[in-house]
């Protein structure tokens, strides 16, 4: 029979097991292209086709480009390079 105890205590490993999980990660920030009229989702899913290793980011930037540029797609060059290589600051 399973007791309130039991259950709070499993409860607190469960806890204690993400914490130490949580703390060898590092915050993990990805920058996405897209298009001023590009819709977020369709943005992401594009990013993350070309680098399935973002998926698990925590925390996602979009960075707006011109029609033209976000069209072209993203490597991984460009995507890592940032802001010089569009002219944006």
């Amino acid at each position: 029979m399973v007791t309130t105890s039991f259950i709070d205590r499993l409860h607190r490993a469960i806890d204690q097991i993400e914490q130490r999980r949580r703390q060898h990660r590092p915050l993990k920030i990805v920058k996405v292209r897209r298009g001023f009229d590009e819709e977020p989702r369709a943005a992401r899913e594009r990013h993350y086709a070309a680098h399935p290793e973002d998926r698990d980011a925590d925390i996602l930037i979009f960075k707006f480009l011109d029609d033209e540029v976000a069209d072209e797609g993203c490597s991984q060059e460009r995507c890592d390079r940032g802001s010089e290589d569009n002219g944006m600051e």
